[in-house]
């Protein structure tokens, strides 16, 4: 499998972006509702839009992960694939790392030299990634995280609002940070940590859903 599936090393401007993709899915709501279209001239459902003058790109949008992957297997159903990443012009990227099709970045986020940052990942506002990060494909960065150097985060991990993952640490695929935590050591696959430090919680499966669904 490739981790960082990145096929374009060009970050760009946001609304220059927008007006080159044109006819754009914005995906920001689960399957069954509506979807905006970077252009904002209407509004469809994602099983209703077809793809025309040749703009198949899309951005999926939705904070959760496992939402987020499911809009790019319905939208690749209907001969879409991903756009090019799309960068707030507030953010800064530091020229030597790299973005994957299909990432927003929102304002106001740092991204630090020599990282990597997959496909289909969302970082939201204000979040400051160090220098040597490596953030797997889907993976959801909620707004006010700190991940200083070097650190690792799974595919499809979610980070909470306000956490902070110190240097070196490695984040498990699938992993879920609750909001305000303090990681220090290593998280593994699928696990659900709080607190300061970040210790596991024991939760049922329902309410390991709620926790990430509840990011939304």
């Amino acid at each position: 499998m490739i981790l960082f599936g990145v096929r374009s090393p060009l970050v760009v401007d946001y609304e220059e972006t927008c007006h080159r993709l044109g006819r754009t899915i914005d995906a920001a709501i689960d399957l069954g509702g509506p979807v905006r279209l970077m252009d904002r001239s209407r509004v469809i459902s994602l099983a209703q839009f077809t793809p025309v003058d040749g703009q198949t790109g899309f951005i999926p949008c939705a904070f959760v992960p496992d939402r987020r992957r499911e809009l790019v297997e319905h939208g690749a159903g209907l001969g879409l694939t991903l756009a090019e990443p799309l960068v707030d012009p507030t953010a800064v990227v530091a020229h030597t790392s790299r973005i994957g099709d299909g990432t927003y970045i929102n304002a106001g986020v740092v991204v630090g030299g020599l990282s990597m940052i997959g496909d289909g990942v969302l970082i939201n506002r204000a979040s400051s990634l160090g220098h040597h990060n490596l953030i797997g494909d889907y993976a959801s960065i909620g707004p006010g995280c700190t991940l200083a150097g070097n650190v690792r985060v799974g595919a499809g991990a979610l980070i909470g609002a306000g956490s902070t993952i110190l240097p070196g640490v490695k984040i498990g695929a699938s992993a879920t940070i609750a909001a305000g935590s303090v990681v220090r050591k290593n998280i593994l696959d699928g696990q659900l940590v709080a607190g300061n430090p970040a210790r596991p919680q024991r939760l049922t499966r329902a309410a390991t859903g709620l926790a990430r669904g509840g990011q939304e």
